[in-house]
């Protein structure tokens, strides 16, 4: 068994029901050793009849106010000496800020809170000119809330920033909802998701650089989670109290009795209280410097602790339950602002999204899409459920039709297939239920799409596919999780279609997304786990080459590819599934890396954005002028705004198409 330090790192994965800790830990680990500090504290000149729980210090030009909550007073906004410049009546404790945000023509301090007496959350604006207290939103919740955060959510590399509520309540669920439409710049009202938190929930608060969200557990310590809507939900333990087992010959380090609030300092530490112990103590996120405790003077219970940096050190705001008042005080910390390391990825939005797949879990994989030739906006979208069959969709996402014929994995799509004289385009799947390849017609002038048959392959797992058409011949390569690869090509028999095998080889471990260039008769695959390879589409004895290695960019798992063509020119994008992003290569340029990006939230098309994607499909086509430099269709991994089953996602293809020239001019 591993012994726990006070600062953990236990993932923790989220099922469909709870997160559990680990039962028990090392009665033996001990906490390495730091040293204690002690302050002397001084209250507020204005503690009479407030009773409240939050003391937030803040800078506003350069001056220091502070922002108080009240049970009996309501929000009150004082000088640095406690002297009363507004107030906002009613029953209050929570409390959390972000500063300068832009609504309309005005800018705001956004301040978050619950009314006691209704129990709603309130967003309220700080207008300080007017020094005015203006409620901007009230937001109802079934259960009581117990803690709430506010977070900053970046969106790509635009300056435009939206803001999300994080409320912890009785139940022990966490909801997370966009509360100002930063790009817009007005209040919003979005749910992103909903899941299982902690019971006995304290406070929480949210750091805006690393999107990590730390929640209170009373008895147990303190949780992280990843504040990124999209990201996956697991948690780690990284406070941890005695209570827990831990045990230290330094007495004087071992945090003990519940943990009632979370503080985030600049550098991106912590601040944790402990009231039993009338201690704060300090703990470094980066795990490199010793927890510290400050044993804080003249306090009894501390059921508070909020902070700003000054330059005579970290001036703290404290609320003492057991003698109802506000103190304050200055710790010995030196706390310097990291700077963010600022992200290469670059962010297009989504447009429209298709109705979620009928099962959930990880069930929708790969799409692809049918041109209507003779009406261009009438395309089609093939987008496979792999627990149930093929559904096709329109370019708004409505779902058209659904074919429950097994467990296809991979779609692709070729035109002008003849058989006994009736020419219709033809789709290919892969299926895991039979072993086998699926084929359906579509029909060139409606777009309906029709099962026809299976093709036994050799295979065991049935995995990815693409289609070429190549010389007047059609082209069928499947793969196999073990790596094995098999090229079929189609020829008919009368009635029937039938797979001639033509061509078998392996590589080393799994593969899935492929695509052919038909022009080029090219086949490029990826390797799960290694990066993307080239051999010839022919079926000949050439050997597959590496062309695109994983590096800390493009990562794994490498699934979805697709080509695009911008100016002539032809580009491949995988989906790099481990960092939610999709890498562009330069096919006619030695096969560059051009850069990455990523599909963000929509907000104003209430369309969330797209994580650890499996399929995609590219085409440069005009598809009407929705899609006028054509359309790029994702699979989505998880699909939020609120949570539902899986679906895919529509882009249109212009922001990429200007996002690659940008590329290309900044290489040449």
């Amino acid at each position: 068994m591993k012994k726990i330090l006070l600062w953990a790192s236990l993932p923790m994965v989220l099922n469909a029901c709870q997160m559990e800790p680990k039962a028990a830990f090392e009665s033996s680990a001990i906490y390495a050793q730091s040293h204690s500090a002690q302050v002397e504290t001084f209250s507020l000149d204005s503690n009479a009849d407030i009773a409240g729980k939050v003391a937030l210090p803040v800078m506003h030009q350069r001056q220091q106010y502070w922002l108080l909550t009240s049970e009996q007073q309501g929000l009150l906004l004082t000088d640095q000496n406690g002297k009363k410049l507004a107030q906002y009546p009613g029953n209050f404790e929570l409390l959390d800020r972000r500063s300068d945000v832009q609504i309309a023509d005005k800018t705001w301090d956004v301040l978050a809170t619950v009314d006691n007496e209704s129990g709603d959350a309130l967003l309220i604006g700080l207008d300080w000119p007017a020094r005015q207290f203006s409620v901007l939103q009230r937001i109802s919740h079934a259960s009581s809330i117990e803690a709430l955060c506010l977070q900053t959510l970046p969106q790509g590399q635009t300056p435009q920033r939206n803001i999300a509520l994080v409320m912890a309540d009785d139940d022990g669920m966490l909801t997370q909802r966009i509360v100002i439409d930063g790009t817009q710049h007005r209040v919003s009202n979005v749910l992103l998701r909903q899941f299982v938190g902690v019971p006995q929930v304290k406070d929480c608060v949210v750091d805006d650089d690393s999107q990590s969200l730390y929640v209170t557990e009373a008895n147990i310590g303190v949780w992280r989670y990843s504040a990124v809507p999209e990201a996956e939900l697991t948690r780690e333990l990284v406070v941890v109290t005695a209570q827990q087992g831990i045990l230290s010959s330094a007495s004087n380090i071992r945090l003990e009795g519940e943990v009632t609030s979370v503080e985030m300092l600049a550098d991106g530490s912590l601040l944790v209280a402990t009231p039993e112990q009338r201690s704060l103590w300090h703990i470094d996120s980066t795990q490199t410097n010793r927890p510290q405790r400050i044993e804080i003077k003249g306090a009894q219970e501390i059921e508070s602790a909020h902070v700003i940096s000054t330059k005579q050190g970290v001036l703290v705001g404290l609320f003492d339950d057991k003698t109802g008042l506000y103190q304050q005080a200055v710790l010995p910390l030196a706390v310097t602002r990291q700077s963010p390391v600022a992200s290469h990825i670059k962010t297009v939005l989504p447009i429209a999204e298709t109705q979620a797949v009928e099962t959930s879990g990880d069930a929708a994989d790969d799409p692809a899409i049918w041109l209507n030739r003779l009406q261009p906006h009438k395309a089609r979208i093939l987008g496979t459920n792999k627990k149930r069959g093929l559904n096709v969709y329109d370019l708004k996402g409505t779902l058209l039709q659904s074919l429950p014929v097994g467990r296809v994995n991979n779609v692709d799509v070729r035109y002008d297939f003849t058989v006994l004289s009736k020419t219709f385009d033809i789709a290919a799947a892969s299926n895991r239920s039979t072993r086998s390849i699926s084929l359906f017609s579509i029909d060139p002038h409606t777009g309906k799409v029709s099962y026809m048959q299976d093709i036994a392959t050799g295979l065991n797992d049935v995995y990815g596919l693409c289609m070429g058409q190549m010389n007047g011949q059609y082209h069928v390569f499947v793969n196999d999780t073990d790596g094995h690869f098999e090229q079929y090509q189609l020829e008919t028999e009368g009635s029937r279609i039938s797979g001639k095998l033509v061509r078998q080889f392996k590589i080393a471990s799994q593969p899935e997304g492929c695509v052919v260039d038909d022009d080029n008769a090219q086949l490029y695959f990826g390797e799960e786990a290694k990066g993307i390879w080239q051999i010839s589409a022919a079926p000949n004895k050439s050997q597959p080459i590496l062309i695109a290695s994983l590096n800390q960019h493009f990562v794994a798992d490498v699934e979805g590819i697709g080509i695009y063509h911008v100016d002539k020119k032809r580009y491949l994008i995988a989906s790099s599934q481990g960092n939610n992003s999709f890498a562009v290569f330069a096919l006619d340029d030695n096969n560059r890396y051009l850069g990455s990006f990523d599909i963000g939230m929509n907000l104003a098309a209430n369309v969330d954005g797209v994580s650890e994607t499996d399929g995609l499909e590219i085409i440069a086509s005009g598809l009407g002028d929705i899609f006028p430099e054509g359309l790029m269709v994702v699979q989505d991994g998880r699909n939020i705004m609120p949570s539902h089953n899986q679906n895919f996602k529509l882009v249109d293809a212009t922001p990429l198409a200007e996002l690659i020239r940008s590329w290309r001019n900044d290489i040449h």
